[in-house]
C-alpha cells in the first residue's frame, strides 16, 4: 500500500512542474505588447491635444489682433496707424498672467507666441482696407502660423 502512495504522489510531482524559462519570457512579451500599444496611443494624443490647445490660443490671439485694430477704426474715427513704436496690435512676445490672460508685456510667463498687424488699402478712394493678423509660435522646434483678417470700410469724408 505504501509503494502505490509513493507511485502517486511521484506522478502527481512530475504532472505539476512549473514555468519553463521560454514559457516566461513568451508571457512577458505578450503583456508588454499590450501594455505598450495603449501607452503609446496615449502618449501621442496627448502630444496632439497639446498642438491643438497652441493652435487654438493661436487662433483666438490672431482674432483678437484684427478686433482691435476694428476697434481702434471706431474709437478713433478712422485712424489704422499701425507699425509705429509702442504698436498696441503687434507683438513680439506674449506673457501669460493669472489675472490678465495673454499680454504683450514683460512679465508674466513668457509664451512662443508673436503677432504682428497690418493694414493694406485695397481700393484707397471707397476706402476699403484689409487688416491682417499673423500670429507666430514654435511647437517642438518646428515654426507654426495662424491668420486672421477682415476687410473693414473707413468713410473718407
Amino acid at each position: 500500500m505504501f509503494r502505490k502512495y509513493r507511485k502517486q504522489i511521484n506522478s502527481s510531482l512530475r504532472q505539476e512542474r512549473g514555468f519553463t524559462l521560454i514559457e516566461t519570457f513568451v508571457a512577458i512579451t505578450i503583456l508588454m505588447i499590450t501594455v505598450l500599444g495603449p501607452m503609446t496611443l496615449l502618449s501621442r494624443a496627448l502630444q496632439e491635444s497639446l498642438q491643438i490647445k497652441e493652435q487654438i490660443i493661436a487662433t483666438f490671439l490672431a482674432q483678437e489682433g484684427v478686433e482691435l485694430m476694428m476697434d481702434n477704426r471706431n474709437k478713433s474715427g478712422g485712424d489704422l496707424s499701425v507699425g509705429e513704436k509702442g504698436d498696441p496690435y503687434s507683438c513680439s512676445q506674449f506673457y501669460l498672467t493669472a489675472d490678465e490672460g495673454y499680454v504683450c508685456s514683460v512679465y508674466g510667463v513668457a509664451t512662443p507666441f508673436s503677432r504682428l498687424v497690418e493694414v493694406e488699402p485695397i481700393d484707397f478712394p471707397s476706402g476699403q482696407y484689409k487688416v491682417t493678423s499673423t500670429v507666430s509660435w514654435n511647437f517642438r522646434g518646428v515654426s507654426k502660423s495662424i491668420e486672421s483678417y477682415s476687410i473693414i470700410f473707413i468713410d473718407n469724408k
